[in-house]
């Protein structure tokens, strides 16, 4: 496994940005039909308030930065424990998954509670489980394996 300073932060780049896209996208589908640009502008509603809905593509744009900041934070805490439980590397999948679910009970419980975004009712347990799960899961498992390629290096 690669510890070089440069590796680790390609490692982490990459598996935000793969965890990030594999999230984005799947709340393009889950999420339909609102269009994207109104999904983005929700991810920007937690910075800017109730004003992001108003602020066209600027404040989507805005949405899709912090995903994305969001995604590499997060790819970060995923590589850093990676390093202390290698394990995480080796079953790429499986601890993607866990760690998906854990990054969806943090955003659930802390991020969004303390953002700015305006309240919303909350989903029924079955769409929970469907739609929020389901697209924190690709988030990890795209990370994960991400990662894992990365920092593994190439097959011997």
């Amino acid at each position: 496994m690669t510890t070089r300073p440069g590796a680790l932060a390609r490692a982490v780049l990459l598996a935000g940005l793969a965890g990030g896209a594999a999230d984005i996208l799947t709340a393009f589908v889950i999420y339909r039909p609102a269009p994207p640009m109104r999904i983005l502008q929700s991810v920007a509603s937690g910075l800017l308030g109730a004003e992001a809905f108003s602020g066209g593509r600027t404040t989507a744009a805005i949405g899709l930065a912090a995903h994305f900041v969001l995604a590499v934070i997060f790819a970060a805490i995923f590589v850093a424990a990676a390093l202390q439980a290698p394990v995480a590397l080796r079953r790429p999948v499986l601890s993607g998954l866990l760690f998906g679910v854990t990054v969806y009970g943090v955003m659930d419980a802390i991020v969004v509670p303390l953002s700015l975004s305006p309240p919303r009712p909350a989903p029924p347990p079955a769409d929970i489980i469907a739609l929020g799960l389901m697209a924190h899961a690709f988030f990890g498992v795209a990370m994960s394996l991400t990662a894992a390629r990365l920092l593994r290096g190439p097959p011997a």
